[in-house]
């Protein structure tokens, strides 16, 4: 019976293949977004999981003002001892650094990710040696300790203990070898190198990470840290926060990653709402076929079938599609699996990839049939009577192919819409005026010390200016300089202070960048203390007019106000601007001079690759054993901020496409079988005198009205997720009122090219053939 029922379902599936192909490309895309994207978030979510009690393991940091995040990323030497001695809950402390490194070995280069290391991070971490000693730990030491997998990565089977690695300009020794943990971790350390201890409150140089003891009740524990003061000396640190060491990828991450957590849960919604809309699809075709097959169902029954036996007819046509849905989406999976990986960065064996998204999809289908179980058991109860003679359920004719049309094309409208908020937006980011000239600036940094790097740089033909004076570039920033002030004309009474980032500046650095002046004038002549200050910053300090007023702080000299500039926008565009101050004294020396060269350049429009390589070809003939050279251009890393919009933008046009082809396939199926079932009606009106332009106003009627039903839930649904999306911009777009008929007209085409012909034939068929054959 099984192979009878299956055998029918292939039957079917061949007589309707092009409605069966948009079914199951629908089912397998909406099956493979939302299984990859469930994937992902819990790969973000089990980051360090593998770690003995890591679930009481905390990273903890400082609100900060200055900090993009909200929150430092590195806290004083002596908090994590502190922590231990004040707060009865800690179990452990450490402080740590980790981050990507070079070493050089026998002349080769390779990447290696490097932690600092001592007794208390060897406890908390579970850091295992296998040979060796742990001088690796002694502060200062030139002893490092590598991994068994690193070891055998670069040595083979030679012992490596004694071997000496060339760390940046530092040569040091293997002195262990310690077991290499899951690379599934915010610390997936490769070499492990002595501790960088300096024990002063004023300077915050490393991480800190805490254990609380078991039964800890953290909310109490997060807000009696996040209350508490520490004074020491002129050194005062406040509002400590804790965030799991689990939830590190995603909980103001100290790198922001390819995509951002809450871009891949959108991702996830997304691919839900494919799969919900060619769900209803796929329904409303079931149901349909099952109208036209009524007579069948009937003999069916007539000859025995059972209501039991008529529902494992329909259920094994169901499943057989979803089925053949799982298998293409596994095929969609290989073929985008090494895109994902690189997207992703999800680091896991093939095997487990597939054997985990097989899971998700077995559990999708599961919902996908039990969420279909009510239609099918509605129409296997269709009377004998009924199913003979082909009749409806009077008030609710058509109602569920309706219902499922509308929500199909509610979730099309929405995509649509969502995704040209979402493209204006990105584009009134790329456009906007940013408050500086950003368009063919670029700068080299290299180490160590090249002279006459900027006067071979200048003669290269891509290049059309070289700034001549020795300052940093203003984006990308490399180091940053934050002034303190406490004292100005003024002053509100609720105001204690303001602390303001400092940008040592001259007036060619002032036009190299095109920064604009608001009001006031440039510092000329003695320009010792002289500064201009952003509209942030005159914001922040609460006067209507700052030029001519000093900002001091107690016992220091203050800094004069000549000129208010327009807001330059360096951060990230969710980020608001800081405050910020020119300052045009004149420069002292920078320390960075002593061992890197740096060359700020503005290159031919358009000639950026063509730059990048003479710039690197220079360095090799100048420089041919530097130890590291950075090229970068202001488009470019600004690019870098929108990387995870952009990625999200393009999955989101994919599945925009899928939902609207499924939709319009729904619609010209319900069209289609409208035609065949009221072609007798259609003859009778004709006879009556309606012309075919009447027959097909008729049907055009009904399609709008569902449009109109659709575009009244959308638009508004629409516009609210939206607007609370784009008040995450600093820089905001408008939702533009076109917007809306634009949308509702390129649709209205759509659905007239996908049905028109259709309609067109069945209006136009000759009325006394139709009955003679009805």
């Amino acid at each position: 019976m099984l192979y009878h029922y299956i055998k029918i379902a292939f039957r079917n599936l061949r007589k309707y293949r092009l409605q069966s192909v948009i079914s199951i490309l629908g089912l397998a895309i909406g099956f493979t977004c939302f299984a990859l994207s469930s994937l992902w978030i819990r790969y973000e979510l089990t980051y360090d999981t593998f770690r003995e009690g890591v679930d009481r393991m905390y990273y903890v940091r400082a609100e900060s003002e200055t900090d993009d995040q909200g929150v430092s990323s590195v806290t004083p030497y002596p908090l994590s001892s502190y922590l231990k001695e004040t707060f009865p809950e800690v179990e452990e402390s450490c402080n740590t650094g980790a981050w990507n490194s070079e070493f050089t070995y026998k002349g080769k280069k390779q990447e290696a990710f490097e932690m600092s290391t001592d007794s208390t991070v060897e406890r908390m971490f579970e850091i295992k040696i296998i040979s060796g000693n742990r001088d690796f730990m002694i502060p200062k030491s030139n002893k490092i300790a590598i991994t068994d997998k690193l070891a055998r990565k670069v040595f083979g089977n030679a012992d490596p203990l004694g071997e000496k690695l060339k760390i940046w300009s530092d040569e040091v020794e293997i002195c262990a070898i310690v077991a290499g943990q899951n690379r599934h971790s915010n610390f997936p350390f490769e070499i492990l190198e002595p501790p960088a201890i300096i024990n002063e409150w004023g300077v915050a140089n490393c991480q800190t990470y805490i254990k609380v003891r078991p039964g800890t009740d953290m909310k109490a524990f997060s807000q009696k840290l996040y209350q508490h003061e520490i004074e020491k000396g002129k050194n005062k640190l406040t509002h400590l926060v804790l965030t799991p060491v689990t939830a590190m990828r995603y909980d103001r991450p100290i790198e922001e990653p390819t995509v951002k957590f809450d871009h891949i849960l959108l991702f996830a919604l997304a691919g839900g709402l494919v799969i919900l809309c060619a769900l209803f699809n796929y329904l409303t075709l079931f149901a349909n076929r099952i109208r036209i097959r009524s007579k069948e169902i009937g003999l069916r029954k007539v000859c025995g079938s059972s209501n039991g036996n008529l529902f494992a007819l329909f259920a094994s046509e169901y499943l057989l599609t979803l089925f053949i849905a799982l298998l293409t989406g596994l095929v969609l999976i290989e073929l985008i699996l090494p895109t994902f990986q690189e997207l992703s960065n999800v680091k896991t064996d093939a095997s487990g990839l597939y054997l985990e998204t097989f899971i998700y999809f077995g559990l999708i289908s599961l919902l996908a049939f039990l969420f279909s179980l009510f239609p099918i058991y509605y129409f296997r109860k269709r009377s004998l009577q009924k199913a003979l003679r082909g009749s409806t359920d009077g008030k609710g004719k058509n109602i569920f192919p309706k219902v499922s049309l509308t929500l199909q094309l509610i979730i099309s409208i929405g995509f649509i819409f969502c995704s040209s908020v979402f493209i204006k937006q990105i584009y009134h980011l790329h456009t906007t005026d940013l408050g500086l000239a950003r368009a063919d600036r670029g700068c080299v940094r290299i180490y160590p010390v090249t002279d006459g790097l900027k006067e071979e740089i200048a003669k290269l033909p891509s290049i059309a200016e070289v700034y001549p004076d020795k300052h940093d570039a203003l984006f990308p920033c490399h180091s940053r300089f934050y002034r303190y002030f406490t004292e100005w004309e003024g002053k509100p009474a609720s105001t204690e202070g303001i602390t303001i980032q400092s940008i040592p500046c001259s007036n060619r650095y002032f036009k190299f960048y095109g920064l604009q002046l608001l009001k006031g004038k440039l510092p000329e002549g003695n320009t010792k203390d002289h500064i201009l200050i952003n509209e942030a910053a005159v914001k922040a300090l609460g006067i209507g007019d700052p030029i001519g007023k000093t900002l001091s702080l107690k016992d220091y000299p203050g800094h004069t106000v000549d000129g208010v500039i327009k807001d330059f926008y360096i951060a990230p565009p969710t980020i608001p601007v800081k405050p910020v101050m020119l300052d045009f004294s004149p420069m002292g020396k920078n320390p960075e001079d002593d061992y890197s060269t740096t060359v700020i350049f503005r290159h031919q429009p358009g000639s950026s690759k063509l730059c990048k390589q003479q710039i690197e070809q220079l360095v090799k003939k100048m420089q041919p054993n530097a130890i590291d050279t950075n090229i970068s251009f202001m488009e470019e890393e600004y690019e870098k901020f929108l990387k995870s919009e952009q990625a999200l933008l393009k999955m989101l046009d994919f599945v925009t496409l899928v939902c609207i082809l499924i939709s319009l396939f729904g619609v010209f199926s319900q069209v289609t079988l409208d035609c065949e079932q009221r072609r007798k009606e259609i003859a009778v009106r004709k006879v009556n005198g309606a012309t075919a332009s009447d027959i097909m106003r008729l049907f055009f009627a009904t399609n709008l009205r569902l449009l109109c039903i659709a575009s009244i839930i959308a638009f508004p649904a629409g516009y609210l997720i939206m607007k609370s999306w784009i008040e995450n911009y600093v820089l905001q777009t408008t939702i533009s009122w076109w917007l809306y008929p634009a949308i509702w007209l390129v649709l209205v085409l759509l659905l007239t090219l996908c049905t028109g012909w259709r309609i067109h034939r069945a209006a136009n068929q000759n009325p006394a053939e139709v009955i003679k054959t009805e």
